[in-house]
């Protein structure tokens, strides 16, 4: 993304080309963007995970395809790290922490509060005609 109001941009789209204008699907775009982390990675985003004293985010598990649908397993170096997480990335963050009712609290969630994948991402949103319509250049959401 070329600056902050493209990525604004794109993600104000992808939620009013989603059914029900899921808020959701943008705060997942905005906060990979501002992480350089996977869908994936995002979707798996815990409470207890985010350090608010130190605004870090220790990314410890992603969502994946398994049988029978997205599962959570280990990231895939097989080793946490730690994030740092910028303003405008906490300022997506404050409301799902100060509502968390465990730190095992899930922060990204589909509309009706499952994991969110790749596919489910593109499909949501319309990404790819979304994408087409604002003539930006944003990267498909891709697995790695």
């Amino acid at each position: 993304m070329p600056d902050w109001e493209a990525l604004v941009r794109l993600a104000e789209a992808l939620v009013a080309r989603s059914h029900g204008q899921y808020a959701g699907w943008g705060e997942v775009v905005v906060f990979a963007a501002c992480t350089a982390a996977r869908i994936g990675e995002v979707s798996g985003v815990r409470a207890g995970d985010i350090d608010p004293d130190t605004w870090t985010w220790t990314v410890r598990r992603q969502a994946t395809p398994g049988p029978g649908g997205l599962i959570d397993k280990g990231t895939k170096g097989k080793r946490a790290r730690r994030v740092p997480i910028i303003l405008e990335a906490r300022d997506l963050l404050t409301p799902g922490l100060d509502a968390a009712e465990t730190p095992d609290t899930r922060l990204f969630t589909g509309p009706r509060g499952g994991r969110i994948g790749t596919a489910v991402l593109r499909d949501a949103t319309h990404w790819d005609e979304v994408v087409e319509a604002l003539g930006v250049r944003a990267p498909t959401p891709q697995r790695r």
